[in-house]
């Protein structure tokens, strides 16, 4: 009877530590092609207030963990620029409801920002200006971390991701884009249809992406 009992305890606590484990769905971007991921990713179609869709369906706030490559330096001014017009277009495009947190991996490897909403925009770009004064708790492994603390600010009301930030020249930025974006949970869309949705894209928004750049 107590072997019976002391495995069942065993089992329990198995269940229990694999319970704590969340699915958190990866996707994959270049810091070239940030906005245009940004654009496809993130609609204007709902309405942030009410979190309401145009056909007035709910929708799930969003919980989206940013990691970012980095060398063991603070990134060049060009890759800093980048980074903050797009996070300055992703605050554009998300709601008081939803939360950013950022992560820096390989070089440098830590929490750069917590959880914060995306409308704390000053908070966000400061935190860009200085990765490396900024980052919290280091780490040897800033992925591994990135996907331990997407678990432990795990919302299950929200849809909750992490989004690799890929910069594999960080030093040097004369690496051209072999493909633009990926979802390491579907399948890669046709080269030349996904290049024609960019490119149409990127003219559609560029009123909007040209009220980023001047803020």
């Amino acid at each position: 009877m107590r072997t019976l009992i002391t495995i069942s305890l065993v089992l329990f606590v198995i269940h229990t530590s694999l319970s704590q484990e969340k699915p958190i769905e990866t996707k994959s971007v270049l810091l070239d092609d940030f906005v245009s991921f940004i654009a496809e990713n993130y609609s204007l179609t709902y309405n942030a207030e009410e979190e309401e869709v145009e056909g007035g369906e709910e929708v799930k706030s969003k919980n989206i963990t940013f990691l970012i490559e980095t060398s063991k330096r603070n990134p060049s001014q060009e890759d800093i620029i980048s980074l903050k017009q797009a996070f300055r277009f992703l605050s554009k495009r998300l709601s008081e409801s939803d939360n950013i947190s950022i992560v820096a991996y390989s070089g440098m490897n830590g929490l750069v920002l917590a959880k914060t909403t995306p409308k704390s925009i000053k908070t966000v770009l400061n935190a860009l200006d200085d990765i490396k004064a900024q980052i919290d708790k280091k780490c040897d492994d800033g992925i591994a971390y990135a996907y331990e603390y997407a678990n432990k600010i795990h919302d299950d009301l929200a849809e909750n991701y992490v989004v690799m930030v890929r910069n594999p020249n960080p030093n040097l930025r004369s690496y051209k884009s072999v493909s633009s974006t990926s979802n390491f949970t579907e399948e890669e869309p046709n080269s030349k249809k996904n290049g024609g949705a960019i490119i149409l894209t990127a003219i559609t928004l560029l009123p909007e992406i040209i009220a980023v750049i001047k803020d």
